[in-house]
């Protein structure tokens, strides 16, 4: 997997009108942090799925088992099937040994979270920063 990659996915334009989804995934201290930034939904998701994806499979091809954190803080809107995918990428890693942390720092993200009680699967935290930590 490369070190760094980012994708857009939506267009802007068009009839979607869909803010495009960046994605960027960094090694930071030892943890795999996917960095998100725009709406997630249908259009925007199966991207998203592609880092996640590949992010879990790095975690599990390194002997050292890193974390991989989810950041949110520029995500404007999760929709359900956002929150599909992390469910099944949080399993995966559950099965690979590789434990995924988010942070969220949106009050709407966290809302689609809580809503779907999904604050009692996942681990969340407020910053980047907190969340590494946590990893070591």
């Amino acid at each position: 997997m490369p070190r760094s990659s980012v994708h857009d996915a939506g267009s802007g334009s068009g009839p979607d009108h869909s803010t495009p989804l960046r994605v960027l995934t960094e090694n930071v201290d030892g943890a795999l942090v996917v960095r998100v930034a725009g709406e997630i939904d249908m259009n925007t998701a199966p991207k998203l799925g592609e880092h996640l994806t590949a992010a879990f499979a790095a975690a599990a091809a390194d002997e050292a088992k890193p974390a991989v954190v989810v950041d949110f803080g520029d995500v404007e809107f999760l929709a359900s099937i956002g929150l599909s995918l992390l469910v099944a990428n949080h399993q995966l890693g559950a099965a690979n040994g590789t434990p995924m942390h988010l942070v969220v720092s949106s009050r709407a993200v966290l809302r689609s979270i809580t809503s779907a009680a999904l604050d009692r699967l996942f681990t969340l935290h407020r910053s980047v920063d907190e969340a590494v930590a946590a990893t070591r």
